[in-house]
């Protein structure tokens, strides 16, 4: 199956940071308070409440208070595109602008429910139909948590052209940050100067065009030497550096240290 239900104490451990998201990943916080740093942005949550995670997010950091309680669940993309969603519904619920939700306790009852429900089918191995019936019990979950999150934003307060700019920025760095380090690219693509675009990201953010780049840049790179076996050559080559070296330079540069230097670092730990 595509689908890993998480208790409560896998969200806390079972998670090294800084870790790349590869599915689509809901906490659901029923008791306690909830921290996270994620794609270089800080949230916290108290519950009721829902947190949900993209693939190709990074998240640095994760913490919650001694009364957390919760639970969790990772989808591939394969199964929820594989529901058939209408666009309109995939948008509001899959918009990194929206992710984090202080939710009521019905709707906390409703994910509950849901939870149970698939967690009693995937525990039956030689079900023939398991897999139809968790499309059907997503689906209609995800139906009606649209449905919430609809209400949700259209109370929410509207941004501003430049806020929508920065965040419009953030997300094309998410995207392309592989490829593109250069604050031009995303100049080019937002309609506006060099200098306007890293003027707007200080003033809005506290930290620049190119600061945003490399944050991101580096915090693919920690993770993939902390959660992966990638060589530091194979992480240069997956960032597009023109050498290994010129990648070692720019990481310590960035991060005070050596690739190889931050990877024994957590072995020492």
């Amino acid at each position: 199956m595509d689908i890993e239900l998480l208790t409560d104490a896998r969200i806390v451990q079972h998670l090294r940071f800084p870790y790349c998201i590869d599915k689509v990943t809901q906490i659901v916080i029923t008791k306690g308070s909830f921290s996270c740093i994620a794609d270089c942005c800080s949230y916290s949550l108290r519950a009721p409440a829902l947190a949900m995670f993209l693939p190709g997010q990074i998240v640095e950091s994760l913490q919650v208070d001694d009364e957390f309680a919760g639970f969790g669940l990772m989808m591939s993309e394969d199964f929820t595109n594989s529901m058939d969603l209408p666009v309109g519904l995939q948008e509001r619920l899959f918009i990194k602008a929206t992710q984090f939700y202080a939710v009521s306790d019905e709707v906390v009852e409703a994910l509950v429910s849901c939870y149970k429900h698939v967690s009693s089918v995937m525990r039956q191995p030689n079900h023939p139909y398991k897999e139809e019936i968790i499309k059907h019990l997503f689906s209609a979950y995800y139906y009606g948590l649209g449905y919430y999150l609809h209400g949700f934003q259209t109370t929410a307060t509207a941004m501003s052209l430049q806020q929508k700019t920065c965040d419009r920025f953030v997300s094309l760095v998410s995207t392309h940050f592989k490829e593109h380090r250069d604050i031009s690219f995303y100049a080019d693509r937002l309609c506006v100067s060099n200098k306007y675009l890293s003027s707007l990201l200080k003033q809005e953010t506290g930290i620049t065009a190119l600061e945003w780049i490399e944050k991101y840049v580096v915090m693919y790179a920690k993770n993939c030497l902390s959660s992966t076996a990638m060589t530091v050559q194979q992480i240069s080559d997956e960032l597009n550096f023109s050498t290994q070296s010129v990648f070692g330079k720019y990481f310590k540069r960035v991060e005070g240290v050596s690739p190889m230097t931050y990877r024994m670092s957590l072995r020492k730990g």
